[in-house]
């Protein structure tokens, strides 16, 4: 890319000594320049931007003595301008390398281990599970592929939630987005990234996340009538031993009704990764995994 399109300002306030080089676009507003990583947030207010550099500060701290195991350093910020500085990750993303053949069950171990560190790092409390609101946040008739199925599922959903409604659950300081994409395998390292949700919730709502991402991406689903095939399941709840299967299961069918409500109904608009989803979601209906 030219190096026009780099936020030049942004950059000036953050290493005012360097002059940029090697930049490419990773994504929306994120920049790699060098060994670094610009990060803009040209949306957030300045107490929103706070709490994301609160978050990344915190997430260091929890991994700091964690070999193997780590989060995206912080490495500089600007208020005005609504940017930070991060150290650039190496390694693939949990998703390229589920891509790439990696076994899911591999994936996932890897993941657990991480997650484990991060739930347990902060205060942990008890709650009571009550998801009817998280439920009644999807969108009851979205102008999406097989909307019939949707509803179907919506429903089920919803019945899900009465019938877990006042369970016990775990609640600790989450990621709050922990999709495959989020997470960077390195050989025996795996660097979490993207920390701006940080918050307390039920544990297992990361865990269904990143179940339903694996779920959404993985290229060929093993004919099992369940959610999560038991070899996956197991493989994950070895290095997560605090695990609430029901619970992670409810978030996981959730993500996957979010996931649905976007893809667009006619197929000429949906590109291949949406396409997958359909498929991956299609084949979990046909085995009652909503049920």
């Amino acid at each position: 890319m030219i190096l026009a399109d780099l936020p030049l300002r942004a950059w000036a306030a953050l290493r005012p000594e360097t002059r940029p080089a090697d930049v490419e676009l990773l994504g929306p507003d994120v920049w790699r320049v060098g060994d670094v990583v610009l990060k803009l947030f040209p949306q957030a207010d300045l107490p929103r931007f706070r709490r994301i550099v609160r978050a990344h500060r915190q997430a260091g701290r929890i991994f700091r003595r964690h070999p193997g195991l780590a989060a995206q350093r912080l490495l500089g910020f600007d208020e005005a301008r609504r940017a930070l500085l991060l150290e650039f990750v190496p390694g693939r993303s949990g998703r390229m390398a589920l891509l790439a053949g990696v076994a899911p069950e591999e994936i996932l171990a890897r993941a657990a281990a991480w997650l484990d560190r991060l739930h347990a790092a902060r205060e942990v409390s008890a709650g009571r599970f009550d998801a009817r609101g998280a439920v009644d946040r999807l969108p009851p008739a979205p102008d999406c592929a097989e909307p019939a199925g949707y509803a179907a599922a919506l429903e089920q959903l919803r019945s899900l939630a009465d019938g877990l409604r006042g369970r016990a659950v775990r609640r600790a300081c989450l990621h709050g987005d922990l999709t495959l994409a989020n997470l960077l395998f390195d050989e025996g390292r795996v660097t979490g990234i993207d920390f701006e949700n940080l918050r307390q919730h039920p544990a297992d709502r990361d865990i269904g996340e990143l179940w339903a991402d694996l779920l959404l991406h993985v290229r060929r689903l093993p004919p099992e009538l369940r959610l999560m095939p038991e070899p996956w399941e197991r493989a994950f709840a070895a290095e997560y031993p605090a695990l609430s299967p029901e619970i992670a299961r409810f978030y996981t069918r959730h993500r996957l009704l979010r996931a649905w409500a976007a893809i667009p109904a006619e197929a000429h608009h949906r590109g291949p990764g949406r396409e997958r989803q359909l498929i991956n979601i299609r084949a979990l209906m046909v085995r009652g995994a909503f049920a």
